[in-house]
């Protein structure tokens, strides 16, 4: 191994796992399953992670998986020169596949790929096939692009194979038996086993041109009359066990010795290549030996035969089987066998197949492929993958514990899929008593976004931990080695087309055009909501946005091109006073780290009482506790309180009617069409146009530089501490911290994408405006009750010595201020005065009331000598307070 790169791997590994070195052994690192020290790999030439507790957990991994970024950028690590043109390309193959070049140099080129649409490109290792083909594997980060292997264009390769170095026609006519492989580097990780292999490039590609020189080189050979054995020995799956069976019968018809060999007899499992499998230290001839059997019983031409084959290795009495996509059961005698060989005077063999009862018992094949496992709810549930014969599409769902223990129960969910099972429930059991041995634990989260528990972003389709980007495997879930998760819902929130070379921000000059400070800080907060379960861990509270104005100001606009920048199209947010309380609960639980926007709050007029959403109601969400509660349904008392993990958007007309304690919590933005000009006119339709694919990956790039993000995030909070109260005059701790958040958002945006320096001072300079706007809106009278002094003062201004009895019923009229809701009403409609709010109004607002504040609601001894039920209010600038005998 490389010096460099055998440095870089052994710091990583002593860095993931603090191995200790034994010889030539790093041992003692902790499994990633299971937890325990008991992972080991060669200190020398580390390939393979595995855990020492072969029974209990068996934990086996390629360095080259689990460290992809090592062996992920070939050319930049391995420079290409004149004297070494193929650097890159001998690397990759010595170091990410393990072959040893000698023999091999000269069959390969390096060359390079570009991507001409999206200008990206990489190093290739390239072979020469027959008829002038040639085929190339990508070495330079393949996951950026679509496809990590190509053909020449235009060229077929069609009916042949690419033979390793050294192997020519006559060799392989002279040899024993070869392997027809599906890639090159499986043929080569067969040859490196002491086999002799070739690669048809393809499984559905039938060598025909190739067995016809093959045959011509018998002919004109030595030994005319010997014929190799040809293995075809494809990859796992469907489509290569498919294909196996159909030219291993295509090639027998034509006269060859053909067979098959297939890591597990049913082609199906084990999701490792042939190079895999060579790395894993798995073929050597005893692996050979029984990937030869298994492909025997894998290409077995019937379910009867399939049977005995598996009988006569393992001798068991009954068991199921899947042939031809459909399940089989067998039952075998012993007893049978014996008296009909003696009987009839046949072999064992003969008489195994005489004897063997098999019937269907289903018309698919399911297969139990993880385990999910809710301890929140204490809820277990499996998923399966069911095939079908022919065309039908494969399908795959989940099953849970009781439809998997009672045949008609599972009868019933498989017909859900299409399947028909006809099997009793003590072969179920059989079934699922094999199929959920030593089966891998995935747990499935209920909301899409970050998982703090596994310190991951799960978006859907795509997942982020510690700045590395997963997607999921073949079986739905994401594998991070001892955690493995997947989302509950098949619903994706999310569509997120991300390219990790590409980063197209040239959208922030329209969105400066069209909004200015306002469009910037609107953005911060929105990348601030990615954080959100990291920052109330570290400051315990996150402040929620306000973005009001007036229609047609430019809202929905903003709102749905920050929805794009996570993947989320055509999308504003949800209405309160139109969904029930369930689905309140569920749009508030159902994302961790993204934005929850709620639209339209504000309305009352045309909203019963009953249906109004109480914006106090969201209190608890500032500080990440739970908003709503369900029961658990499991006979006893509990209940499921999931945390709030999102950040609170608010986005209405009219500023937010609720408590000062919800108001404090508040950080308002307002859009208005100040400063309209057909420029911000055709920035915001430019900002419109942009599509979901070219904006959707901003999340994904933001939160694989979450360490970067929180450094620059802190320090920007510190410094806005400091700055902000002199900034803004204002000295409201809560207020404070609440608008130092959203400008250590600012820094941190800053610190992720490229911002002018006066765009920035500018969007400081609105935070520290929105403190002292906020603090204004705090410490003034609610709308309601300001309409109500407002008028109260007007009726006293025009009081003469007419009125019979004055508003102010109080004997000490310059110090309170006692008034009778009653009296209050019936002089305004003597007036004519329509808008003043309704008692009902009133007696919720009114106690909060600043301008006056209030003391009492309380019988009065008024100047009119009568006692009157009445609100009482201490008078501005009186510092008196009433006695109790008089007020």
């Amino acid at each position: 191994m490389n010096s460099a790169i055998q440095k870089e791997l052994l710091t990583a590994l002593d860095r993931e796992f603090s191995f200790k070195k034994s010889g030539d052994w790093l041992r003692q690192g902790k499994c990633p399953d299971c937890g325990k020290k008991e992972l080991y790999t060669h200190a020398v030439s580390p390939k393979v992670l595995k855990c020492g507790r072969l029974n209990r957990c068996g934990y086996e991994r390629s360095v080259r998986d689990y460290f992809p970024e090592i062996f992920d950028d070939w050319s930049k690590r391995f420079k290409a020169s004149e004297r070494d043109p193929n650097a890159a390309a001998d690397a990759y193959l010595s170091h990410s596949r393990g072959f040893d070049l000698q023999g091999l140099r000269g069959s390969y080129t390096q060359e390079y790929y570009r991507d001409q649409d999206r200008n990206i490109g990489s190093a290739t290792i390239r072979f020469p096939l027959p008829g002038g083909s040639w085929w190339e594997r990508l070495i330079d980060q393949p996951g950026r692009f679509d496809r990590k292997a190509r053909f020449a264009p235009g060229k077929s390769y069609q009916g042949q194979c690419w033979t390793p170095p050294g192997i020519d026609m006559a060799a392989l006519a002279a040899s024993e038996r070869f392997a027809i492989a599906e890639g090159i580097f499986d043929a080569l990780a067969w040859r490196a086993s002491g086999e002799t292999a070739v690669s048809s490039m393809s499984c559905n590609n039938y060598p025909e041109a190739f067995l016809r020189a093959l045959r011509k080189a018998i002919s004109e050979g030595k030994t005319p009359e010997h014929s190799p054995q040809i293995i075809f020995a494809y990859d796992v799956g469907k489509a290569g066990l498919d294909y196996t069976r159909k030219f291993v019968e295509r090639a027998r018809k034509e006269g060859w010795n053909a067979s098959a060999a297939q890591v597990t007899p049913d082609g199906d499992g084990v999701k490792l290549d042939w190079n895999d499998l060579f790395l894993h230290d798995r073929m050597s001839a005893e692996h050979i030996a029984d990937y030869l059997w298994n492909g025997e019983v894998a290409i077995a031409p019937n379910a009867t035969e399939k049977a005995a084959l598996l009988y006569e290795r393992r001798k068991w009495g009954s068991f199921n089987l899947f042939h031809d996509s459909r399940t089989w059961w067998a039952s075998f005698s012993a007893e049978r066998i014996a008296e009909v060989m003696l009987k009839e005077k046949i072999t064992e063999r003969a008489a195994i197949r005489a004897c063997a009862k098999v019937v269907e018992i289903a018309n698919c094949s399911f297969r139990t492929l993880y385990r999910e496992r809710d301890e929140v709810i204490d809820d277990t549930a499996y998923y399966l993958r069911i095939d079908f014969p022919g065309k039908h599409p494969m399908a795959k769902g989940r099953f849970s514990s009781a439809q998997l223990t009672a045949a008609p129960e599972f009868k019933k969910r498989l017909f859900a899929f299409g399947g028909m099972f006809t099997g009793t429930t003590g072969q179920l059991d059989r079934l699922m008593q094999v199929q959920t041995r030593e089966l891998k634990t995935v747990e499935p989260i209920d909301f899409t976004g970050y998982s703090r528990r596994h310190k991951a972003w799960v978006f859907g389709d795509i997942a982020v931990r510690n700045g590395r980007v997963h997607h999921l495997n073949d079986e739905d879930y994401f594998d991070f080695g001892r955690d493995a998760i997947k989302l509950r819902t098949a619903e994706r929130l999310l569509e997120i087309d991300y390219d990790p070379d590409r980063l197209d921000t040239s959208w922030l000059s329209n969105l400066w055009i069209a909004y200015g400070p306002k469009g910037i800080v609107a953005l911060a907060f929105w990348q601030l909501s990615f954080f959100a379960e990291q920052i109330r861990e570290a400051q315990k509270s996150l402040a929620f946005l306000e973005v009001t104005g007036e229609p047609g100001s430019g809202k929905s606009t903003l709102l749905e091109f920050l929805w794009r920048l996570c993947g989320r199209d055509s999308y504003e947010g949800f209405d309160p006073t139109k969904a029930t309380t369930a689905a309140i609960a569920r749009n508030l639980g159902k994302v961790a780290n993204l934005p929850v926007a709620l639209i339209e709050g504000d309305r009352r007029d045309d909203v019963p009482h009953s249906k109004r959403f109480e914006w106090d109601e969201l209190k608890t969400a500032y500080n990440g506790r739970a908003v709503r509660s369900r029961g658990v349904r499991n006979g006893g008392n509990e209940t499921y309180d999931p945390p709030f993990r999102g950040a609170i958007v608010i986005a209405q007309n009219y500023r937010v009617d609720a408590s000062p304690a919800l108001l404090e919590r508040l950080m308002c933005l307002t859009i208005d069409k100040t400063g309209w000009s057909a420029a911000t006119k055709r920035a915001a339709e430019e900002i419109e146009r942009w599509p979901l694919e070219r904006l959707s990956a901003f999340i994904v790039h933001v939160t694989r530089r979450e360490d970067a993000w929180m450094e620059a995030y802190r320090k920007g909070y510190s410094t806005a501490e400091t700055t902000l109260p002199e900034m803004s005059g204002i000295n409201h701790q809560r207020l404070i911290k609440n608008h130092a958040q959203l400008a250590g958002a600012l820094d941190a945006l800053a610190s992720i994408v490229e911002l002018p320096a006066d765009w920035v001072h500018s969007a400081h300079a609105m935070i520290a405006r929105m403190v002292a706007e906020r603090h204004q809106a705090i410490t003034a009278d609610h709308p309601i009750v300001a309409s109500f002094w407002e008028t109260v003062d007007w009726l006293v201004a025009n009081e003469t010595e007419s009125t019979p009895v004055p508003l102010n019923l109080a004997r000490d009229p310059e110090k309170n201020f006692a008034v009778s809701l009653n009296a209050f009403e019936e002089r305004c409609r003597t007036r004519g005065i329509s808008s003043a709010p309704t008692q009902d109004q009133l007696k919720k607002h009114l106690r909060g009331s600043k301008t006056r504040r209030f003391l009492a609601t309380k019988s009065v001894n008024t100047i009119t000598g009568k006692s009157v039920h009445c609100w009482v209010f201490q008078q501005p600038g009186s510092g008196a307070a009433p006695t109790k005998e008089r007020v």
